[in-house]
């Protein structure tokens, strides 16, 4: 499903070729560009050549959000398969049924791969050998723009996306997608480089923790458990979470 959304639009998109088509090393970036090179580049080349092919400053990227796909490997099938989901649908009724069918036309919206865990900022990579992998093989950049929203999913009466302000908690985003009387101490914060954390909410434990623009706030949902389960699917959202495409 994933690869469908983002190659189908590549293919109406322009391409370019940086040599002969049919090579095993291509690159693809965003939704416009698709690269074939005739030697594995480094990840700092692949950068500085999608740059310079989208006629980009380094300075318009937001580096946070940036990110490395793979997207044919079992991990990546594995990440994007919506099946503990569609299961919940299956499984609930009445408001969690909503909730559930809710969360997964958001995240089908969503492009998702296998995201490799190395900084794309070539002002890192091209300094630290080790942090400046060959990508040999298909692979994906993601090299967005600032966002300026924040999204807010899960267990919740109106998810979606919310103006990004600074110094706004994750308490306060919360509560524009869930008015009323709730009790959480935490709730799940997945930033837009990938990483994910619990932030504490409560009035007994809560701290300021600055929320960075494009990221999730995810309100885990009561979910049933089904005679093949083998992972909570609260967690299996926050995988595909944190292996998203910031656009």
């Amino acid at each position: 499903m994933i690869n469908r959304h983002l190659l189908w639009r590549s293919l109406w998109a322009v391409t370019v070729m940086v040599t002969t088509p049919g090579l095993a090393n291509t690159l693809t970036a965003n939704a416009d560009i698709a690269l074939s090179f005739p030697q594995p580049p480094r990840l700092s080349d692949a950068v500085l050549t999608i740059t310079q092919t989208q006629q980009r400053s380094l300075d318009d990227i937001y580096w946070p959000a940036a990110g490395l796909y793979r997207l044919e490997t079992k991990r990546a099938k594995g990440i994007r398969d919506l099946q503990p989901i569609r299961e919940q649908i299956s499984g609930n009724t009445g408001e969690q049924r909503q909730r559930w069918q809710a969360l997964y036309h958001s995240l089908n919206k969503m492009a998702v791969g296998e995201r490799v865990s190395v900084p794309v900022d070539p002002d890192i990579t091209r300094i630290t050998p080790n942090k400046n992998p060959k990508l040999n093989g298909n692979w994906h950049l993601q090299l967005p723009k600032r966002p300026q929203h924040v999204m807010v999913l899960g267990n919740v009466s109106q998810p979606g996306s919310y103006p990004w302000h600074e110094r706004l908690s994750a308490k306060s985003y919360l509560q524009q997608a869930e008015p009323g009387s709730w009790h959480d101490s935490t709730v799940w914060v997945v930033s837009p480089s990938g990483e994910r954390a619990q932030y504490p909410i409560a009035y007994w434990n809560g701290q300021h923790r600055d929320i960075l623009p494009g990221s999730v706030i995810y309100r885990p949902l009561n979910y049933k458990p089904t005679k093949d389960q083998i992972i909570d699917p609260n967690q299996h959202v926050l995988t595909y979470l944190q292996n998203r495409f910031i656009e």
